[in-house]
């Protein structure tokens, strides 16, 4: 299970060495970002005040492409 916090730095983007690129690093960094945002999205405002994020924070992360960080 993941933590989603805003400290965690779940939403940025790992900008990789070019000379150690991993063809399916961004797939995965995609489809972590499509899943913490749909779980964003889901939260209830008491829920999203545990974990330390308001209610409008966090909609509009959900509403965030995947491809954004």
């Amino acid at each position: 299970m993941v933590a989603i916090t805003k400290e965690a730095g779940a939403f940025a983007a790992n900008r990789p060495r070019h000379d150690n690129v991993n063809l399916l690093d961004l797939p995965r960094t995609w489809m972590k970002r499509y899943s913490l945002r749909q779980k964003l999205a889901n939260m209830d405002a008491h829920m999203l005040r545990d974990i330390g994020w308001s209610f409008y924070d966090a909609k509009r992360e959900a509403a965030k492409p995947f491809w954004k960080a």
